[in-house]
C-alpha cells in the first residue's frame, strides 16, 4: 500500500455557471481543503482532483443540459478530469471529479452505481485526525447487532489501535477502506484476546460498508450460541484506516427548535429567567467596562481550558479565532475598539443576542449516541450481547435521573426523547442477565463491572437501545445528541413525559434505485436542492401560529428532506406551497443573519400563541449596541513597534495589501450588484403580482435572484476563506524576523481605510504577543469551584497555598499557610492527592494571587495564548507531532 503524502492531494475547486462555462477559483490551501489524510489519499497518492460548484437552484431545460455537459467530463490545465462523486454538500451542488485515468478504479468501489457514488464518496474525502495503512489486516463483516455491533458500530483491536496516539475509553468515529468498497461510522475497542479467538482486527456491521459488502460467507462454529450459527463475510489484506473523530462532552447551545416544545409555564418560569439573567449580567459588565465578564458572557472565558491532546505548553490556552486571543490579554479594555476587533465583537454580540432572545441563551451538555454493545473473553469463551438496556433507559455521565435526548434536526416534540438515567449498579446487573440469556453462560459480578466501564460507560457519549435511537432518526455513525436536564427543565422534562405521542416518522427506508453508470451526471443534479432549512422554518412558523396539524404534516415532508439523497424520496412541493400561503411567517426567523444588534428591532408584532416572540419581546430589549463605540485604525499605529524592517519588507507587504484588497472589494461589488438585482426584481414583482399573465415570470425572475444571492452567501464564504488561506500562508512562510515583517505590514494597513484585518491573518500569534506586552496581559486563572475566596501563593512545583492572617491576642497577626492543591507539569488539579480536574498546562513559578469566586488567579502567571489555526497544504497538523509514527504508516 502506498504511504501518505505529507502535502495532500492537488485539488483545485472551479465554478461552473448557468452556460456551462469553467472558472477557476482561488486555491483553498487547509489541510482538510486539499484532502490531507483522506482514505482517497492513501488509496491514489498521484490523483488530481477537482471540486466542482454548479448553481444549486432549479435552471432552464438548456442550463441544466450545458452545466450537465461540463461536469461530466472537461480539461483543465493539461489534465482530462470525470465527475466521480458528491460529499454531504451535493444538496448545495457540491461534486467532486477526478483524473479520469482513476476514474474507472474509483467507479468499481461503488459497483458503477451512481446514487452510491454521489451518496457515499465523502466516506473517501472525509480528513482524518489520523490515519494509518496496513499491508495485512483481517476485517470481519456481520449482521447488525451480531458480536456486540449495532447499527453502524463496529470493534477495533486493541493492537489495531494502538498505532494511533488518540485517548482511550472513547468513542472513535472512523472511515475505512479495504478490498474494493469502503465503510464509516464509529468502533469501540476490543480486547487482543477476543479479536485474536475471532481472526479479526476489525469488526463491521454490514450497514457500516458503503454500498453493501457482496463477499462470499461462512459460519463461525465454535461459538456456544443458544442463537444458530453467526455469519460472517471476511477480508485480509491491505487496508487504510482513519480515526475521524473522539467522543467527548460538549456544551452545545439551545435552539428556537428546541424550546418552541416547550409549555408557556416553562417558557415563562425556565428559560426567561435565565435569559434576562444573562442579559442583566451583559449589560451591567459592559457598564462596568468589566471586559473579561463580557467576554465570558459572548463565549469564551479567561479561565484555563481543559487539557487536550496534542497542545503545546508554550502556550497558556488555545484560542478558537484571534479576536478571542487578544481580548484574553487586553488588559486594557482599549481592543474592543479596533476595527476588526469591533466588527467581530459586534457580528458575535448580535448571534449571541438572537440566540438569547429566540432560544434561552443557555447550553445543554452533548454527546456522542452510543449503543451498548460489548463484546469480551470470558474464562476461554466469546460473551456479547447488544441492545440489552430497557427501551426507556440509558447511560449516563449526566447525574439528574430524568431527562430529554435532543437530536438535530426536531421534527415534532415526540423526537425530544425521555429517558430515565441507568445507575451503574442497574447496569452491571442488566449485563450479568444479558449474558445469561443471550450466550448461556454466568459471569462474575467484577468481571461485569469491567465490562460497563471499558465499553459502556465511554467518556463523551450517551448511550441507548438502537430502537429509542431510532425514534427521532438516530444511529451509532458517531451522531451528537443533546441533554434537557430534568433538574434544570421540571416543567419541560414532564411535559414530555406526560405527552401521548401522536406522531412517529422513522429514517425512510426504501430499496434504493440503482441507475446506470452513464446516468451519473443527471443523478448528480437530481440530489441538487436542500429544502431543510426553509421546511423546518415553515414547521417553526406553524408551530409559532398555532397551526399544529399543519406543523406535523411538514414533519413527514422533512423527512422525506432528509432522506432524498440516500433513498430518493420526494418533498411534496404542492403540499409545501398551500401550507405557506395559509402560514403568516414568523418575523423573527428574519433576524438570523444581522450582524449588528442595531439591525434587530427592540420590539416585533407576533401572534399571541408565539412562544418565541414573546421571549423575543421580552428580552431583545435589554440587550444594547454596547459596542458602538470604534476607532480609526489609524489611532492603533503605535500599538506593534520598536521592530526593524526593510524598504524591501515594505515594498511586499504593500504588494500584498493590495492583493487582499481588491480580492475582498470584488466580492463585496459582486454582493452589491445581487442585492440591486433582487431589489430590482422585487419592485418588478410588486407591479406586476395582480396581472395573471405576467406575475409568474416576475416571480420566478426574482426567485431566481434570491437563489443567486443564497448562492453568494456561501460563495463569498469559501472566496474569503482562500483568500484568507493564502495571506496565512504568505505570513507562515516568513520565518526571519517575524515581528519586522509584522510592523512592516501594520505600518501600511494603518495608512489605510480598511479595519485592519489582514495584519490579524497573517501575523496573529505577533499580534497577540505585541498586545500582551504592551497592556500587560491578563493573569492565568484555573476554575476550582467551593475554594473560600482569599489571598494565595504558589510555587514552582505547583503547590498552591491559602495565606491566611490570626490574631496572637497581643494585638499583632500571625501569617499561617494552608496547602490548598497542586497543579502538575501536565495541568492535572490535584486536591487531596486526587485530580479533580485537567487543564491547558502552564508554566509554574513562585508568586501570589487570589481566590475570586471558584477561581485561582495567578497574578505573578500572565496570559499567553494562541490560536488553533487549520495547518496549511504541506505543514505538519497538531497532531503530526505526536503521531509522527502513525500517519501514513506502513509497518513491515
Amino acid at each position: 500500500m502506498p504511504t501518505e503524502m505529507s502535502s495532500g492531494i492537488p485539488v483545485i475547486t472551479l465554478d461552473i455557471n448557468e452556460m456551462g462555462q469553467i472558472k477557476k477559483r482561488l486555491p483553498r490551501l487547509t489541510q482538510e481543503e486539499q484532502l490531507r489524510n483522506t482514505l482517497l489519499q492513501g488509496l491514489y497518492p498521484g490523483i488530481r482532483v477537482a471540486r466542482l460548484n454548479v448553481p444549486p437552484g432549479r435552471l432552464e431545460d438548456h442550463q441544466e443540459n450545458d452545466v450537465q455537459r461540463s461536469m461530466r467530463s472537461f480539461e483543465f490545465d493539461g489534465v482530462r478530469y470525470r465527475l466521480i462523486g458528491a460529499s454531504a454538500s451535493a444538496k448545495s451542488g457540491k461534486f467532486y471529479a477526478v483524473d479520469e485515468r482513476y476514474e474507472p478504479e474509483i467507479a468499481e468501489r461503488f459497483r458503477k452505481w451512481p446514487e452510491a457514488a454521489i451518496t457515499y464518496f465523502g466516506i473517501l474525502v472525509s480528513p482524518c485526525k489520523q490515519r494509518i495503512q496496513l499491508p495485512d489486516a483481517k476485517v470481519m463483516v456481520v449482521k447488525d447487532c451480531t458480536l456486540g455491533t449495532n447499527d453502524c458500530r463496529g470493534w477495533v483491536s486493541q493492537s489495531m489501535f494502538g498505532r494511533f496516539h488518540l485517548p482511550r475509553h472513547r468513542l472513535y468515529q472512523f472511515r475505512l477502506a479495504f478490498e474494493k468498497t469502503q465503510a464509516k461510522g464509529a468502533c469501540k475497542v476490543m480486547a487482543d484476546d477476543v479479536a485474536q479467538k475471532l481472526g479479526a482486527d476489525i469488526i463491521l456491521p454490514e450497514s457500516c460498508v458503503k454500498p453493501d459488502y457482496k463477499q462470499s460467507s461462512r459460519f463461525l462454529d465454535f461459538l456456544r450460541w443458544r442463537r444458530p450459527k453467526i455469519e460472517v463475510r471476511s477480508y485480509r489484506g491491505p487496508v487504510v484506516f482513519g480515526i475521524r473523530e473522539v467522543s467527548r462532552t460538549l456544551d452545545l447551545h439551545s435552539s428556537y427548535t428546541l424550546i418552541e416544545h416547550a409549555p408557556w409555564e416553562s417558557i415563562q418560569l425556565e428559560v426567561a429567567p435565565f435569559a434576562m439573567e444573562q442579559a442583566r449580567k451583559l449589560r451591567e459588565a459592559c457598564q462596568d467596562g468589566r471586559y473579561d465578564e463580557v467576554i465570558e458572557l459572548l463565549g469564551t472565558s479567561h479561565v484555563q481550558a481543559p487539557w487536550e491532546e496534542g497542545t503545546d505548553s508554550e502556550f497558556t490556552s488555545y484560542e478558537h479565532t484571534v479576536v478571542e486571543a487578544v481580548l484574553k490579554v487586553d488588559s486594557s479594555g482599549y481592543l474592543i475598539k479596533h476595527p476588526y476587533i469591533n466588527s467581530a465583537l459586534n457580528r458575535l454580540l448580535a448571534k449571541w443576542t438572537f440566540k438569547l432572545s429566540t432560544a434561552g441563551g443557555f447550553k445543554i451538555p452533548g454527546f456522542a449516541l452510543a449503543d451498548d454493545g460489548f463484546l469480551a473473553l470470558y474464562q476461554g469463551q466469546v460473551v456479547a450481547a447488544s441492545d440489552w438496556l430497557p427501551q426507556d433507559r440509558a447511560v449516563s455521565s449526566v447525574p439528574c435521573p430524568k431527562g430529554l435526548v435532543v437530536r438535530y434536526p426536531i421534527r415534532m416534540f415526540e423526537d425530544l426523547l425521555p429517558y430515565t438515567r441507568v445507575s451503574t449498579g442497574e447496569a452491571v446487573a442488566l449485563v450479568t442477565q444479558a449474558i445469561e440469556e443471550q450466550n448461556g453462560c454466568s459471569i462474575d459480578v467484577s468481571s461485569a463491572v469491567d465490562l460497563v466501564e471499558e465499553q459502556i460507560r465511554l467518556v463523551g457519549t450517551f448511550v441507548l437501545h438502537s430502537e429509542t435511537a431510532a425514534k427521532n432518526g438516530g444511529d451509532f455513525d458517531f451522531d451528537l445528541v443533546a441533554i434537557v436536564e430534568g433538574d434544570r427543565f421540571p416543567r419541560f422534562v414532564e411535559s414530555r413525559f406526560a405527552h401521548q405521542d401522536r406522531h412517529e416518522k422513522r429514517k425512510t427506508k426504501h430499496k434504493k434505485k440503482q441507475s446506470p453508470w452513464w446516468n451519473l451526471t443527471l443523478v448528480a443534479n437530481q440530489a441538487k436542492g436542500n429544502q431543510i432549512g426553509p421546511i423546518t422554518d415553515l414547521k417553526t412558523s406553524c408551530f409559532a401560529a398555532a397551526m399544529t396539524a399543519e406543523a406535523y404534516q411538514l414533519v413527514d415532508e422533512l423527512q422525506h428532506a432528509l432522506d432524498s439523497l440516500k433513498w430518493g424520496t420526494q418533498v411534496n412541493q404542492e403540499l409545501i406551497a398551500e401550507i405557506r400561503k395559509k402560514v403568516p411567517p414568523a418575523p423573527w426567523l428574519q433576524l438570523k443573519d444581522k450582524e449588528r444588534v442595531s439591525d434587530m428591532p427592540v420590539h416585533l408584532e407576533v401572534l399571541p400563541t408565539d412562544k418565541i416572540g414573546w421571549l423575543y419581546n421580552l428580552t431583545r430589549k435589554e440587550v444594547e449596541d454596547f459596542f458602538s463605540a470604534k476607532l480609526p485604525i489609524a489611532d492603533f499605529h503605535g500599538l506593534i513597534s520598536g521592530e526593524r524592517f526593510t524598504k524591501e519588507m515594505s515594498q511586499e507587504c504593500r504588494m500584498v495589501s493590495r492583493i487582499y484588497a481588491e480580492g475582498v472589494g470584488k466580492l463585496i461589488t459582486e454582493k452589491r450588484a445581487l442585492d440591486d438585482a433582487f431589489s430590482k426584481a422585487e419592485a418588478e414583482y410588486e407591479a406586476k403580482r395582480n396581472d395573471p399573465a405576467t406575475r409568474n415570470e416576475a416571480r420566478a425572475q426574482r426567485n431566481a435572484v434570491r437563489s443567486k444571492i443564497h448562492a453568494h452567501k456561501e460563495h463569498f464564504r469559501e472566496e474569503f476563506q482562500a483568500l484568507r488561506s493564502i495571506v496565512q500562508a504568505w505570513g507562515d512562510g516568513k520565518n526571519q524576523n517575524r515581528r519586522g515583517w509584522c510592523q512592516a505590514l501594520h505600518a501600511i494597513v494603518c495608512a489605510g481605510k480598511g479595519n485592519g484585518s489582514l495584519l490579524f491573518h497573517a501575523f496573529p500569534q505577533e499580534i497577540i504577543d505585541k498586545v500582551a506586552e504592551e497592556t500587560g496581559s491578563n493573569p492565568v486563572q484555573v476554575s476550582v469551584p467551593n475554594l473560600v475566596d482569599g489571598e494565595i501563593e504558589f510555587d514552582e512545583h505547583g503547590r498552591v497555598f491559602l495565606v491566611e492572617q490570626f490574631p496572637n491576642g497581643d494585638g499583632s497577626t500571625q501569617e499561617r499557610k494552608v496547602f490548598l492543591l497542586r497543579i502538575t507539569k501536565l495541568g492535572e488539579v490535584l486536591v487531596d492527592g486526587k485530580v479533580v480536574e485537567r487543564v491547558q498546562q502552564f508554566p509554574m513559578r513562585y508568586g501570589a494571587g487570589t481566590i475570586q469566586d471558584g477561581k485561582l488567579v495567578f497574578n505573578d502567571i500572565r496570559q499567553r495564548p494562541t490560536v488553533r489555526r487549520q495547518p496549511l497544504k504541506g505543514q505538519p497538523s497538531a497532531n503530526d507531532s505526536s503521531a509522527a509514527g502513525t500517519q501514513g504508516e506502513t509497518p513491515s
